[in-house]
């Protein structure tokens, strides 16, 4: 178990995951990326909001719990102008598959009583990598926390985590 406030690994070349410590702390202390407030110390949420600061230039508004994130968030804002961008949000088992750069939700269970959300930093022919904070505690092999199994049947795709929930991911330009 990484203790806390350590470096679990560095996601998409520059964005370091760390250590909550475990599962019961919460340290109530804000985080700050330029000047902007990411979250809370090492939550889901804040590493989510610093991964979009970092590589996108953008953010999500301050949201309840990571589980809020399938219904509250509709898009994303761009630092430098403000811009709105939109959010397409899909179920797990959709026909859409997967992006790079989506938001992965998961939804309130025993396990995860305030959701939890992570990024997808790689999308294979048969599996994601993901990006998360306060999850596991461990220190990353690679430039990701885990990969998981994608499976695509009767033309829907899934994603073979136990209580995964939908993606979000930023709407293009046609």
């Amino acid at each position: 178990m990484v203790p806390y406030n350590q470096v679990l690994g560095i996601a998409s070349s520059n964005v370091p995951a760390y250590s909550n410590g475990d599962d019961d702390f919460f340290s109530a202390e804000h985080h700050y990326c330029h000047g902007i407030c990411t979250g809370y110390k090492w939550q889901c949420v804040e590493f989510a909001r610093r991964w979009l600061l970092l590589r996108k230039t953008c953010i999500f508004k301050s949201i309840g719990s990571a589980a809020d994130a399938w219904h509250e968030l509709s898009s994303i804002e761009r630092v430098t102008d403000g811009k709105k961008i939109p959010l397409i949000a899909r179920s797990n088992g959709s026909s859409t598959l997967p992006k790079k750069d989506s938001l992965l939700i998961y939804p309130r269970c025993p396990d995860l009583p305030f959701g939890h959300i992570a990024i997808i930093t790689e999308v294979g022919s048969n599996y994601i990598r993901i990006a998360e904070q306060n999850y596991r505690f461990h220190r990353w092999s690679g430039n990701y926390a885990r990969q998981i199994a994608m499976v695509v049947k009767d033309g829907e795709c899934y994603l073979k985590d136990y209580t995964l929930h939908k993606f979000i991911y930023q709407k293009t330009k046609n």
